[in-house]
């Protein structure tokens, strides 16, 4: 056996890496087509490309012809571009023949996304496995009052807000969960953030029920990374096919809500929103800033609704087009939407095998009476009804913002609570207003309105008047001059008021004091103001950064920290006698703070404002801008509503908006005034000191101290009883001279 030297084994190598090379020539030889033939080709397509774009308008509008509705048009529009892109690959992959595979790639690169709304994705590739009332396959056909809520969110639909207020157990949720499978297996790509009440939710609730939901369904599982401790798969953070992000956020926290820009939004549960995040304001408003970069952004709304003028939801649906689901009388055919008080039942009382046990009533039986022709529906009907039935706008000029509204009476059958367990449920909540109030939210998906004693913020706004403080001065008409600061953490609000004989007061300015009032920058412009104001007396309220509230007041006596007291037994201001013990031995502790019995103040206020004779008690308010709408709405943010709780009857004052604070200031404003005054009607040695002395050097004669009666209770009967009499500005003169003054005068603290 010969052994092979090394130059003969370097000369064998490099002739199989000749072979290689060659072969890799040859192959790509083939593959290599003529310029010329690529030219034809391309040219061919290129013409073809042409002819279209120029039959394009034209067919355009041969699509849509006779169409007016906006929605129909936008999906008309869509399958035409649709058709038209499949058309061009195909014709071009035919007009190639000089070059087919050109024509065939052309075709592949031109072929669009199938459309495909978020019910046809649902139906198709949804499924419901453990912990529902039909696992299985997703079937939109079982509740089909969520068809049109899900296509609204597909891609081709026009539409930019969808809300759905509803009761629970009508498949909300499972929507929300279509629309977010729909935008990562079909979409693709796109970050969506999900937005829950609190962060703790979000752990407790959400994650748990989107981890199930992907594996139960395998196009979505094949998009996100299995491995439980991949950095795909955080606790706010789903990350899914090339680069896409499902961002989970609590509405609680403003670092969560901080995420990049995105086109998609679920605000799930909006009613249980905070107002006020971190101090950094309205959440709504931080997740709208994460959308403004895309021109055809989507938002999903979804709640329960809560308390009138206090719901996200209602408000966000009092500004859509307003649908309601009609379904047709089996027996006369008219269309009407479901309302609980057309739900008819029989009760019978319940055997109780205890003597003097409590009565109670079952319901045996329930129905549903039409409205058109009082026939009797059962509620095997209700299948039917669904199936035919369709939503109705109340506003359909609105267009981009659809709103739906729903309730539990048309929960299917066997998907949630029939029509008996309905009555049932309101039957037991008779008697407990809390119970008829989750009852209201969570069956009927209405708002709750408290039903009590308050005041009605167009009609105050319609008693403002004309008058300055020199003109009242002039009228002899001011006794003192006092004040009422309300202390937010952005904020300071002070109400300026000059009180008369018994209490008559006209309210003079009202101020925004803007900054962190942790510093002192806010509170020295408030000190400024109160100066040049020289009023008698002023109180803070210390229950918010209260230390400085008392350093604001510290040294100043014409200024006393105060805090609201709730009970509706407790006095506004304490007597002189157990207010004098009180502070002999605060004193001793530093800076004593002024109880106000807020309960009875609003009470009080509130008696005020529905007095119609000017004379004691009545409030003045004068046509100036900074006496706007938002302040009278302020103004009237409480009721006093009556509670049940078992057997009690009692009355509580329940705010019924987000912000009070106009309300606040002119109590403590009329808390001053009554505290400026001691019980043996000798003005307080506490006014500004130098008030007398500065009024002197200016040639004003300082404003007269006159006592005020501590004890004014019979004022409103008094006001009550006088007859009607005429102002001397009419309502139009007001009015005008009030608008002039918003347009004239800009008010650099607002």
């Amino acid at each position: 056996m010969t052994t092979a030297t090394l130059t003969e084994l370097q000369t064998e190598r490099a002739r199989l890496k000749a072979l290689d090379a060659r072969r890799e020539l040859e192959e790509a030889t083939a593959q290599t087509r003529r310029a010329d033939d690529l030219l034809r080709s391309a040219l061919a397509v290129r013409a073809l490309l042409m002819d279209e774009l120029r039959a394009l308008p034209t067919r355009l509008a041969q699509a849509i012809d006779g169409v007016h509705d906006e929605t129909r048009v936008h999906y008309l529009l869509s399958d035409a571009v649709h058709t038209l892109l499949d058309g061009i690959g195909r014709r071009a992959e035919a007009a190639s023949s000089a070059l087919p595979e050109f024509g065939a790639r052309f075709r592949r690169g031109s072929r669009p996304r199938a459309l495909m709304t978020v019910s046809q994705w649902a139906d198709k590739h949804r499924w419901l496995v453990a912990g529902t009332n039909a696992p299985g396959k997703w079937r939109t056909d079982l509740t089909p009052y969520l068809r049109d809520i899900q296509d609204d969110l597909s891609e081709h639909s026009p539409v930019r807000t969808v809300v759905f207020i509803k009761s629970s157990g009508v498949g909300g949720t499972e929507a929300m969960f279509n629309w977010l499978g729909y935008v990562m297996a079909h979409l693709g790509n796109r970050d969506l953030l999900v937005v829950v009440p609190s962060l703790e939710l979000r752990d407790r609730s959400f994650n748990p029920r989107l981890s199930k939901m992907i594996a139960e369904n395998p196009p979505l599982a094949d998009l996100v990374s299995r491995a439980s401790r991949s950095s795909a798969n955080r606790t706010d953070i789903l990350e899914y096919g090339a680069n896409a992000r499902v961002i989970k956020a609590g509405a609680n926290s403003a670092d969560s809500l901080r995420s990049d820009h995105l086109p998609y939004v679920i605000c799930d549960e909006v009613d249980a929103y905070k107002w006020d995040v971190g101090g950094e304001g309205d959440p709504m408003t931080l997740i709208e800033n994460r959308q403004r970069t895309y021109s055809r952004a989507k938002t999903f709304l979804v709640s329960t609704p809560t308390v009138a003028d206090e719901s996200r939801i209602d408000q966000a649906y009092q500004r859509s087009d307003r649908r309601r689901y009609h379904v047709p009388c089996p027996h006369c055919g008219d269309f009407h939407h479901l309302k609980f008080g057309n739900l008819k039942y029989r009760t019978e009382i319940a055997e109780e095998p205890t003597p003097g046990a409590v009565e109670t009533k079952v319901v045996v039986d329930a129905w549903y009476a039409c409205e058109s022709c009082g026939a009797e529906i059962p509620e095997g009907e209700k299948t039917t009804m669904l199936a035919r039935g369709r939503w109705i706008a109340e506003r359909p000029r609105v267009k981009l913002v659809r709103g739906y509204h729903i309730n539990s009476l048309y929960a299917p059958i066997g998907l949630g609570l029939g029509w008996r367990q309905i009555a049932q449920k309101w039957v037991d909540v008779q008697g407990d207003t809390a119970a008829m109030k989750a009852f209201v939210n969570t069956y009927l998906g209405e708002v709750w309105r408290e039903e009590g004693d308050g005041a009605d913020a167009a009609s105050v706004l319609a008693r403002v008047e004309l008058y300055t403080l020199a003109s009242l001065r002039a009228a002899r008409q001011v006794r003192r001059l006092t004040a009422g600061v309300d202390v937010q953490k952005d904020r300071l609000e002070c109400s300026l008021v000059a009180w008369g004989d018994g209490e008559e007061g006209w309210l003079l300015d009202h101020q925004i004091f803007p900054g962190d009032t942790a510093t002192p920058e806010p509170w020295a412009e408030l000190g400024e103001f109160l100066r040049d104001a020289r009023v008698a007396m002023v109180c803070v309220d210390a229950g918010y950064n209260t230390s400085m509230a008392k350093d604001f007041c510290a040294g100043k006596t014409w200024a006393l920290p105060t805090k609201g007291i709730a009970g509706m037994g407790r006095p506004m201001i304490e007597d002189a006698r157990r207010r004098k013990q009180r502070l002999r031995v605060r004193r001793r502790q530093g800076q004593p703070i002024e109880p106000i019995g807020v309960d009875q103040a609003k009470s009080l206020i509130y008696a005020r404002l529905k007095l119609q004779v000017p004379g004691p008690g009545y409030l003045h308010f004068p046509a100036d801008p900074a006496f706007d709408d938002e302040y009278f709405a302020q103004l009237a943010a409480e009721q006093l509503v009556k509670r049940i709780r078992g057997s009690r009857v009692f009355s509580e004052w329940k705010q019924i908006r987000p912000r009070n604070e106009a309300l606040d200031c002119l109590i403590l404003a009329l808390a001053a005034c009554r505290l400026a005054t001691p019980a043996n009607g000798q003005t307080r040695s506490s006014a500004m000191p130098d008030r007398s002395a500065a009024g002197r050097e200016n040639g004003k004669a300082p404003d007269a101290d006159l006592p005020l009666p501590s004890d004014i209770s019979h004022v409103v009967a008094d006001a009550d009883a006088a007859a009607s009499a005429t102002a001397s500005d009419t309502a139009a003169q007001v009015f005008a001279a009030m608008m002039a003054a918003r347009a004239a005068k800009s008010r650099g603290r607002r």
